[in-house]
């Protein structure tokens, strides 16, 4: 059976553990109840490709850390399975952030790939208790299986 997620690196500044986030998204997927045939792409880039995202999709000036594209339903053939949508995520923003957060580049790279796969699963972050709920649920998937604290 092939894989439902796909890791694309199109960046060179740092290598990255690609089967290690395949997992990872692979785990929320699972736990998060969605069926095998909805797959995710997680794109990694530069901030130059990201800031040209950012302004064309938010109208936001600069890069961003991630963003998250559903994938659109319209057109889509009813009897072919529907990826759920891409994860894009800036490895410039990634070291940024590891290094004020004084935390490994793994850490916080897998951090902004959970943050924006729940956004395609539905979860906002727009109000404080929308916030709360869904950096729960990321510290519940990047503790890993069977951890509790």
């Amino acid at each position: 059976m092939a894989s439902r997620v796909h890791i694309q690196n199109r960046q060179r500044r740092r290598r990255i553990d690609r089967t290690r986030l395949a997992r990872l998204v692979e785990r929320v997927l699972t736990a998060e109840g969605m069926p095998a045939d909805r797959g995710v792409t997680v794109v990694l880039l530069r901030d130059a490709p990201m800031a040209r995202l950012n302004v064309r999709y938010r109208d936001r000036e600069g890069p961003t850390d991630v963003l998250s594209f559903p994938s659109d339903p319209v057109g889509w053939p009813a009897e072919e399975p529907r990826p759920l949508g891409e994860v894009v995520v800036s490895i410039d923003r990634a070291c940024e952030q590891a290094g004020r957060r004084d935390q490994a580049l793994e850490a916080e790279l897998a951090r902004l790939v959970v943050h924006g796969v729940l956004h395609l699963l539905g979860y906002l972050d727009d109000t404080r208790a929308a916030r709360a709920r869904m950096r729960r649920q990321e510290n519940r998937y990047l503790r890993g299986p069977g951890k509790r604290r």
